[in-house]
């Protein structure tokens, strides 16, 4: 199973979407865009932000993505989560959609019970579902924010930020330095470390949670990358503040009270540029990437002395 999981990295590091099979027999598809454009054995799994399926597969099949395209003929069962979903072929079996909204087209078959749990279903008069139709509410409803709602909300948590940047930059100073040094010594090594971490363990925990027994690891593992995620975002702010503040005022790098004072000033203004229309999505997504970056190349450096005694 090693060598599978390891193929199917390297495939999605190269081509965007990769398939392997498992010891169980199931054929795992995950990728950004994932098209089973080729006849296939079920079982399926695939899970990706656009997955379509426009050939035909023996077997069950369950999908998970942004939007889901089932176009192929399905002889099994269909399981199906995303944010829209459309099924315009054969299911020879039962269906089972979570969705915001799904859409049956003119050549959707479904042969056995459709069930759909969402907001919208949209169907075509010559859709057929010959064990009936149960829809069921979503299992969230959020209202609907007005403008300054939202706007307090996001301060709200920026201001949450901040008070954990103070937090880490008064009691955690040396592993700061490490993390700046980093920066300043790797500063292309550090931004690639934290792209590989960022995308390989969502990917090792769902391909740890097909088995039973990996179900539990995986679930810590995704646990750990959210805390990973948040902590590496807010700390890029502490090291670069420290870092603008060795360089301005190196007399007062020092001082607990100057260091807390810089990263809290560095976090208000990375909210702010992650505020900012068309280009503040990739401000966020290239502080995490860094900041991700920052913590794994430090740790890997500060472990590697006593490895080797």
């Amino acid at each position: 199973m090693t060598h599978r999981i390891a193929l199917l990295l390297i495939g999605l590091a190269l081509a965007g979407s990769a398939a392997a099979e498992d010891n169980a027999g199931r054929t795992i598809w995950i990728g950004g865009n994932v098209d089973i454009s080729q006849p296939a054995q079920g079982p399926v799994i695939a899970a990706g932000g656009n997955v379509t399926v426009s050939a035909p597969v023996d077997g069950n099949v369950a999908l998970a993505g942004g939007t889901i395209a089932v176009n192929g003929s399905i002889r099994g069962n269909l399981h199906a989560a995303g944010g829209q979903v459309r099924i315009n072929g054969p299911v020879t079996g039962n269906a089972s959609v979570a969705a915001g909204t799904l859409e049956l087209g003119p050549d959707a078959r479904i042969q056995g019970k459709l069930t759909f749990r969402g907001d919208e279903l949209h169907r075509d008069p010559a859709a057929q579902v010959v064990g009936g139709v149960q829809q069921l509410p979503s299992r969230w409803h959020w209202r609907e924010r007005t403008a300054a709602q939202r706007f307090a909300h996001g301060w709200i948590w920026s201001a949450g930020l901040m008070v954990l940047a103070a937090l880490i930059a008064a009691a955690l100073p040396g592993p700061s330095r490490r993390m700046a040094q980093e920066l300043r010594e790797r500063p292309w090594i550090t931004p690639l470390l934290g792209l590989v971490t960022l995308t390989s363990i969502p990917i090792a925990a769902v391909l740890l949670m097909i088995t039973i027994i990996g179900i539990p690891i995986g679930l810590l593992a995704l646990i750990a990358y959210a805390a990973l995620l948040l902590v590496g975002y807010v700390w890029l702010s502490v090291v670069v503040g420290g870092m603008l503040l060795d360089r301005m005022k190196p007399e007062m790098a020092a001082l607990t009270a100057w260091r807390v004072g810089a990263a809290v000033l560095a976090m208000l203004v990375l909210a702010i540029l992650v505020r900012v229309p068309f280009v503040g999505g990739l401000f966020h997504f290239v502080a995490l990437v860094v900041g991700i970056g920052m913590i794994v190349a430090a740790a890997f450096r500060h472990s590697t002395p006593a490895a080797a005694g």
